[in-house]
């Protein structure tokens, strides 16, 4: 009986192998990865939603917008909007120098995307400043108010987010091995990109339907 004990001791106490595990996991194996997954699915969740009631309220007002506004201009949206698809591209440039361990062309295309989403920030704050209505003015005003402040503050996030993650690809933080960070920064940047595709249609196309 003592012999099975100190049998079951020993092999509890033997040393365990851990020559094939990696302190940096990548993918669907980083607990980081599936972390940035849910953050999309909720944020998803209230972007449907917004979408959702301005649809809703569209279809139940014969004139929309209402009370003879004007629909805002398309021209400038349409340029911001076309700003962060193109930081997409220089995000998944980012990426790829990751992986080929470039760490120049990785500083380089970040600073990019940020670049592009400081103008796109700058052209959104002279288009609040061009609103014919206040937030609080009719449910119009209201949607379009909270939608593009919405995103607004979203772009902020990702751009501090990927201004941080450039400083770290600066000091050579980021490498193939140990990247990480660089792809959940890249799933939340086009999240940000692609949500605004339907905030786009409803905020500047509908309204000329």
């Amino acid at each position: 009986m003592s012999t099975s004990i100190n049998n079951d001791q020993q092999t509890a106490n033997a040393d365990v192998d851990v020559s094939n595990f990696s302190r940096h996991l990548n993918g669907q194996n980083a607990p980081i990865w599936w972390g940035i997954i849910g953050l999309i699915l909720i944020e998803l969740s209230v972007v449907s939603a917004f979408t959702v009631t301005y649809l809703y309220l569209y279809m139940q007002h014969p004139q929309w917008p209402p009370n003879d506004i004007a629909p805002p201009p398309l021209l400038i949206p349409t340029w911001s909007t076309i700003l962060m698809l193109l930081s997409c591209v220089t995000m998944y440039l980012a990426g790829k120098s990751v992986e080929k361990n470039h760490s120049k062309g990785f500083v380089i295309y970040t600073f990019a995307s940020v670049i592009m989403a400081l103008m796109v920030l700058w052209i959104r704050w002279q288009q609040f400043d061009n609103f014919d209505m206040r937030w609080d003015q009719h449910v119009y005003g209201s949607l379009l108010w909270t939608i593009s402040g919405f995103h607004f503050i979203h772009i902020v996030s990702a751009a501090i987010g990927t201004g941080a993650i450039g400083l770290f690809g600066m000091a050579g933080f980021y490498t193939k091995q140990r990247q990480i960070g660089v792809v959940v920064d890249t799933m939340y940047w086009n999240f940000v990109a692609f949500a605004w595709l339907p905030f786009y249609l409803v905020l500047y196309y509908f309204p000329r339907l």
